[in-house]
């Protein structure tokens, strides 16, 4: 029996944005000799997308979860229909494709599951977006638009050869601001996305080269393969570090791996001392920033200006830290001990 763990990814974004489409391409794609399975949620009773989807070739098992969102009302359903799939024909991939009005994060949190997890490999997430959004509020303001977004390992601005360069441009000016940023950020049309971000692994992290003009015409853009990659903080709860200093400014960072957990309430008093910096050691702090694995859920917390903010975040990759201070060659050692006192004692 092959003990192999199976790549799945989550194919993410809004009603409308796509999704079908590019799982289809994907399919007509994949290697011939290689057999995949789809699971698809819809938010209604009848399911449509699969039965698109099962239309796309031979070589594929199609499993659908009608009627709810699988990351909630019928996760039951999510733990049910994988362990099935998976007792049947084991596949060489699987592609997951929500509803375009779900919270992708709990399937995230379902495929960790120790059981699923001996079978399963999450790689890349993957974002669709069409970029006219970006002016609608209807989307901008949306809890579940802005989660698929911040979820994603990969986010893609498909339907370029609908939208002006101006909407594009807000797209790319959007990803390159995010934080934690992205493994790979693209734009493209008709769905068509290039196969090997798949299997962009979700503990990795690629520095993307900044985007320029990108190409409008019906044929995708491709970028550059990302040239840095940084491997998975390691898995014993002890931290990747990186520092950088450059002129009167530096920084450090912090990643651990995502099964790490950390006390929401020390992590909140300590971005709160940030203002305070001679306690901690440091020279002025100019920005505090972090997404944490935390005793109540995944946690994005802000310092700025002396202001420290905590909300709920989609984010599922890693846990991780960055402080920027006004001096070069600082001594982090106070500041780093403090950091990894938040740490919860339960990985």
């Amino acid at each position: 029996m092959n003990k192999t763990r199976v790549p799945v990814n989550l194919i993410t974004g809004f009603l409308g944005v796509g999704k079908t489409t590019a799982i289809r391409k994907l399919l007509a794609d994949k290697p011939a000799d290689q057999y995949w399975a789809v699971l698809v949620n819809e938010f209604g009773e009848v399911g449509i997308d699969g039965a698109a989807i099962a239309a796309a070739g031979d070589a594929l098992n199609v499993v659908e979860v009608p009627g709810g969102c699988i990351c909630c009302t019928t996760s039951p359903m999510l733990r049910v229909s994988l362990t099935k799939l998976l007792r049947q024909r084991r596949p060489d991939r699987l592609l997951i494709e929500p509803s375009g009005l779900g919270h992708p994060a709990g399937i995230i949190d379902v495929l960790r599951d120790p059981f699923l997890a001996a079978a399963l490999e999450v790689r890349a997430t993957v974002t669709l977006v069409d970029p006219r959004q970006l002016d609608d509020t209807r989307y901008t303001s949306h809890e579940i638009w802005r989660d698929q977004i911040a979820l994603a390992d990969v986010l893609v601005a498909n339907k370029c050869d609908r939208a002006d360069a101006f909407h594009v441009d807000r797209f790319l000016a959007m990803a390159a601001a995010m934080f934690p940023p992205k493994l790979a950020v693209r734009t493209t049309s008709q769905g068509e996305l290039d196969p090997a971000l798949l299997d962009l692994a979700r503990e990795e992290e690629a520095a993307t080269p900044a985007p320029g003009r990108p190409d409008l015409s019906p044929r995708p853009r491709t970028a550059a393969a990302p040239d840095v990659v940084e491997t998975a903080p390691p898995a014993d709860g002890q931290p990747e570090v990186k520092q950088r200093s450059e002129g009167e400014q530096a920084s450090c960072g912090w990643r651990w791996a995502p099964q790490l957990r950390f006390s929401a309430e020390k992590l909140a008093q300590l971005f709160q001392q940030l203002g305070e910096h001679p306690a901690l050691g440091l020279p002025p702090v100019s920005r505090g920033k972090g997404v944490f694995h935390t005793d109540h859920g995944w946690l994005l917390f802000n310092w700025v200006g002396g202001e420290t903010s905590a909300v709920e975040i989609a984010w599922r990759r890693d846990s991780r830290a960055e402080i920027i201070v006004a001096a070069s060659g600082p001594d982090w050692a106070r500041f780093q001990t403090a950091l990894y006192d938040c740490r919860l004692n339960d990985h």
